[in-house]
């Protein structure tokens, strides 16, 4: 049907009849003569048609994504009418033939420029959405860079596995999706939210090391970055450590990205989890910028400063960020950012600006001489530059510090330290509290195994037991999450104990794997990497949506095919369920 894309042809092709097929991106009449250009996935040619010549009619009847078929001679565009913007911009096609194989209706908006068009209405009309050349360009290098994932795993031995997408409900941190079992009446499969225990089983089969690009499903609330289902490139290796399964991610990514012509270098900076919380007030920084929050609370130790000492006294902290060039900023702007971190749990938000070689702050009547000296030489401060800090628990000073770190970036746009900021953040706390039943339960994974070195303390201190868990960060977004897992049944007992699970209950629940870790389980570890997360990095989108063919919106529904939608009884009742109100 064509000889070549509308990308192929230049000026080494003039003088050749070609075919071509595409759709009609525009069309203008320039002296009585028509222009069209024709656009496929590869590119766009410019048709001339001529007036009076056959196919002119045809060409006057082509409107905006008519779907065509245009044969004819390829010729030089002459030196002046030559585009040097496109890379068919040498020649031209004087069409001798035109067919047209499909009209379209007029377009719900236009395909050149979204601008001004809700997202709705680009999801209800994917398949036209979709045409557009830079979501096309997206899907496309989603596709080649899983080929270079796949060949570069490939290369050191993996094996792709597909692990089931039936499987039983179990507590991962979120909400299954759950399908009713039809030859099971009552019962329910749950579609998983990782492959994590069967990956793990894989491991103790003796497959050593596994991968594949898997589907996961989460029923959570949805955001700009996440979906109810999502790609993941998912790794498991036997007989490794930490630094084994960096190794293989830091070689993966350096793969990935040179296949872009861009260069990351091994090995990742690495950081303990309490020091991105204490540096960046979060435990996914984005390390291309240089803010960092410091420690202040030697400098406030003898403050008289009711709101510094008051938190001091109660076991918190001092600590403060600097924005270089915030003196700039209104009170307004002051009372704002102040609302930011009340939002994130702060009591409030102590600034002070450095103008023309003094501070300024509604509360520096309280802040001694020398602790202003200290607090300027602690942070660096420069003529225009203002500081801010909070006073109050470490576990409410990190993360408000942390937020107000990423809200000054996105106001004073600093100066980048590199393009791509790659981290390994570790060893994060293996139990954490459960905020409504007060339990302990698992921070990141239940199977995730506790540093050797901390273990004895899950009979004292499990709130302090540091674990083989690390994550992987880029530009400031939680890339993937790994660890070193247990291959000890004792000490997997023991931390689900620890959770308030009994042996019947991990029996019932994780029967599965607890049971292949008594036959010689190796130890293990893998990794999961939100594969559309890193392709909305690489492309610089603002959302996933952009990078996924088919998405859902924040509320869960696609637009195109109008799911999720009503059963009708007849299924109901071949289900064994019934809808109550």
């Amino acid at each position: 049907m064509r000889t070549h894309t509308c990308g192929d042809l230049n000026a080494s092709h003039a003088g050749q009849t070609v075919t071509l097929a595409g759709w009609t991106d525009s069309k203008r009449n320039h002296g009585g003569v028509l222009f069209i250009n024709l656009r496929d996935l590869y590119g766009v040619t410019q048709v001339v048609a001529a007036p009076g010549s056959p196919v002119f009619p045809v060409a006057e009847e082509a409107k905006s994504e008519y779907a065509l078929q245009v044969t004819g001679k390829v010729t030089l565009r002459p030196g002046a009418n030559a585009n040097k913007n496109m890379p068919t911009g040498e020649i031209e096609l004087e069409a001798s033939e035109i067919k047209v194989l499909n009209a379209s209706q007029p377009l719900p908006f236009d395909l050149g420029e979204h601008a001004g068009v809700s997202e709705e209405t680009r999801l209800k009309y994917r398949f036209l959405d979709l045409r557009r050349p830079r979501m096309a360009k997206n899907l496309v290098l989603r596709s080649r860079l899983s080929q270079v994932v796949r060949n570069y795993l490939y290369a050191l031995d993996f094996n792709e596995v597909e692990t089931p997408l039936l499987t039983r409900s179990t507590p991962e941190g979120a909400r299954d999706f759950v399908v009713p079992s039809r030859n099971n009446p009552g019962e329910f499969y749950a579609l998983p939210q990782s492959p994590q225990q069967f990956k793990q089983v894989l491991m103790m089969s003796g497959m050593d090391r596994y991968f594949q690009l898997a589907r996961n499903f989460r029923d959570e609330e949805l955001r700009s970055d996440r979906q109810p289902e999502h790609t993941q490139i998912d790794l498991e290796m036997s007989f490794v450590d930490e630094q084994d399964v960096a190794r293989v991610v830091e070689g993966m990514m350096k793969a990935v990205f040179a296949s872009l012509g861009e260069e990351v270098a091994p090995p990742f900076r690495e950081m303990e989890y309490t020091e991105a919380m204490l540096k960046y007030g979060i435990d996914k920084p984005d390390l291309r910028y240089a803010l960092e929050i410091k420690e202040c609370s030697d400098i406030f130790k003898a403050s008289e400063f009711k709101v510094f000492s008051g938190a001091l006294a109660e076991g918190g902290v001092v600590r403060a960020i600097k924005g270089e060039g915030a003196a700039v900023f209104s009170r307004g702007d002051m009372d704002k950012l102040t609302e930011l971190v009340k939002k994130l749990g702060a009591k409030g938000l102590v600034w002070l600006r450095f103008k023309d070689g003094k501070w300024e702050s509604p509360t520096l009547k309280f802040i001694s001489d020398a602790e202003q000296a200290a607090l300027k030489e602690r942070l660096e401060v420069k003529d225009g530059d203002a500081v801010f800090i909070a006073a109050d628990k470490a576990a409410i000073a990190a993360p408000c510090l942390g937020g107000l770190r990423n809200e000054l970036i996105a106001r004073l746009k600093p100066a980048k330290l590199t393009k791509w900021a790659f981290l390994w953040v570790r060893h994060f706390p293996l139990l954490e509290k459960d905020a409504e039943s007060g339990a302990w339960t698992f921070t990141h994974n239940p199977f995730t195994a506790p540093l050797p070195e901390e273990a004895h303390k899950l009979d004292t201190d499990p709130g302090n037991v540091r674990s083989a868990q690390y994550d992987l960060v880029l530009n400031g977004v939680e890339l993937g999450s790994g660890s070193v897992r247990n291959h000890s049944r004792a000490m997997q007992e023991k931390i689900f104990a620890l959770m308030g699970y009994d042996k019947q209950q991990v029996q019932k629940r994780f029967g599965m794997i607890v049971n292949a870790m008594d036959f010689g389980a190796p130890p293990h570890g893998g990794i999961g990497i939100g594969y559309d997360r890193l392709i909305g990095i690489i492309c610089g989108t603002e959302s996933i949506r952009d990078v996924i063919a088919f998405p859902k919106t924040t509320s869960g529904a696609c637009l195109m095919s109008e799911a999720p939608s009503a059963i009708d009884e007849r299924q109901l009742k071949e289900l064994h369920l019934k809808i109550t109100d």
